[in-house]
């Protein structure tokens, strides 16, 4: 059976409203359910966040200044044809009901919301997210990241624990993948202080025993690529 808390409380949303009673009243509710709320209050803010954060799920109005949610949805399918959005609107017209399904919409649900209503879509959401794997990411030789449980699952399965710099060095590497990664950022990311390269290269020769030695290749004087 699918722990739908565990799996939500472990995942970040992006939320539009422009109301601002509505935003606030929802806002508290979506920070009871996940890790994080990143608040957007148009249509072009929304664009922006989705850009620059790194979010799992999209709550919209339909209704909002400067870009409305059906055009958020198209330019956000053009980045990502996968992620579930979910578009609120007080406004249920056949032709804007079309038009939420042709843009693979996860459920376009009526305002005032519904807890209930609101619930369901969220769960059809992890739905989504599990069907296509977006909570897991392949690393390749039958090795997986799972980000909910923030282990590695190796080929039999099995749970590999990471510590917690381990942890965030991975999403590091996952977000830049193929790209190198230097070792500043590195340093910048997971130390409060100044550290000594051998920090690194002993935190990074501790990852490739828990994934793969070759995953991680080594740009000499510069920093990190996995592959």
């Amino acid at each position: 059976m699918v722990d739908y808390t565990k799996i939500l409380s472990n995942l970040r949303i992006l939320y539009a409203e422009d109301n601002e009673k509505v935003r606030e009243s929802i806002s508290k509710t979506l920070k009871i359910v996940f890790k994080d709320v990143i608040i957007a209050k148009n249509g072009k803010e929304v664009l922006d966040c989705f850009q620059k954060e790194d979010v799992d799920i999209i709550l919209i109005d339909y209704i909002m200044p400067m870009i409305n949610g059906g055009d958020v949805a198209k330019e956000i399918r053009k980045i990502d044809s996968s992620i579930p959005i979910i578009i609120a609107s007080g406004h249920t017209e056949k032709e804007k009901l079309m038009e939420a399904i042709d843009l693979n919409i996860i459920k376009y649900i009526e305002k005032p919301i519904k807890y209930d209503i609101l619930q369901e879509a969220l769960n059809k959401s992890v739905d989504k997210l599990q069907l296509l794997n977006r909570l897991h990411v392949n690393l390749g030789n039958e090795v997986k990241y799972d980000f909910i449980r923030k282990v590695i699952l190796n080929p039999a399965n099995e749970q590999v624990k990471l510590t917690k710099q381990e942890i965030q060095l991975m999403e590091i590497f996952i977000k830049n993948r193929t790209y190198l990664v230097s070792k500043q950022l590195i340093i910048d990311s997971l130390f409060d202080e100044y550290v000594e390269e051998n920090t690194v290269r002993n935190l990074i020769y501790r990852m490739r025993k828990k994934i793969s030695p070759k995953k991680i290749e080594t740009v000499k004087d510069l920093g990190y690529i996995m592959n």
